[in-house]
């Protein structure tokens, strides 16, 4: 219960503060995603099925304060907390170069998505500048930050995961 409670707040969390401070620490427009960042660190930390769970609330979130398409990030990031988990099962948490690739990577792919499903199939077709305005700086502004936040989540994580192992420990 602890667990489902400090996720739930960390999703909270991060999406007030995706939505009232990195607006003004954009850089050339462009805010790091940390939904992304929370659902790699979720991906590395735990299983595939939670990573997906932290992915559909908090696109969920999103798309209910930021889109016009109800869904869609839902989805994205839900697919990227699913697919992105299934073969992180044994990897070293430790390593701080997996969420920034991972970060790095994932946010190319959702921005890329979200580029074919509300630009391209409307007629603007104009990819690279897309990419290069939008896509890449936020996937490497994303990379950034991953390492902090996923430091904090890497902390949270140990802390639970020891009260987890304490209490199987009073009852064993």
């Amino acid at each position: 219960m602890l667990r489902f409670a400090a996720t739930a707040l960390l999703i909270v969390i991060n999406f007030v503060i995706q939505a009232t401070l990195f607006p003004y620490i954009a850089i050339l427009g462009v805010k790091p995603n940390t939904a992304v960042v929370l659902v790699i660190c979720y991906c590395i930390l735990r299983s595939d099925l939670e990573s997906a769970a932290v992915g559909f609330f908090a696109g969920l979130l999103q798309d209910l304060f930021f889109s016009r398409v109800l869904g869609l990030y839902t989805l994205i990031y839900l697919l990227i907390g699913y697919l992105f988990g299934k073969p992180l099962r044994n990897f070293y948490r430790e390593n701080y170069w997996l969420p920034l690739l991972l970060s790095l990577l994932a946010s190319f792919v959702s921005d890329f998505a979200v580029y074919v499903f509300n630009f391209l199939f409307r007629g603007r077709t104009d990819l690279w500048y897309y990419c290069s305005r939008v896509i890449l700086p936020g996937a490497v502004y994303t990379a950034a930050v991953s390492i902090p936040f996923y430091r904090l989540v890497y902390g949270i994580n140990n802390r639970l995961e020891g009260r987890e192992n304490k209490r199987r420990r009073m009852f064993w």
